[in-house]
């Protein structure tokens, strides 16, 4: 197997575990909301849910592909939320999408790097397949990051 190709998946699935890491943040970040003057708007709590779920199910599926996929060098990220004493939420929505659009620039980083192996791994189908299905989930978890960036963050109606 090609050491590119490895390579590639490996620095994708670092890439996802980074994205997946942010997008909880925001997700954290967004529940501390308090509900003055409005509630947060549910959709949008639904849509970051949804990108770590994408997210987590990618991480499992790159991790059962039929090569090794530690990389040594994982980056550890620490995105703990550091929040003001007083909750403030505007200040706390501006995180949260801060996260998350760190989150979507690491989701494209992957998207790009599994492009790269698909095109390394033409000649093997079933890796090629499996492949393909990690991508399309990066897709959603793309799809999904940037519905939740247009979603109002307040409950109104």
């Amino acid at each position: 197997m090609s050491t590119h190709l490895i390579t590639n998946v490996r620095t994708a699935l670092a890439y996802t575990v980074q994205a997946i890491r942010y997008a909880d943040n925001a997700l954290i970040l967004f529940l501390e909301m308090s509900d003055f003057p409005l509630p947060a708007n549910p959709i949008k709590i639904q849509y970051y849910q949804d990108v770590i779920d994408h997210l987590t199910e990618v991480y499992l599926a790159m991790k059962g592909l039929p090569f090794d996929t530690y990389f040594p060098s994982d980056p550890i990220i620490t995105v703990a939320p550091v929040v003001a004493q007083v909750q403030d939420n505007q200040h706390l929505i501006n995180l949260s999408d801060n996260r998350i659009s760190l989150a979507l620039d690491k989701t494209e980083d992957s998207i790009n790097y599994v492009d790269q192996a698909l095109l390394l791994c033409a000649d093997d189908e079933k890796l090629n397949g499996q492949l393909f299905f990690i991508k399309l989930g990066l897709v959603e978890a793309r799809d999904a990051l940037v519905s939740g960036l247009n979603e109002p963050d307040f409950l109104v109606g």
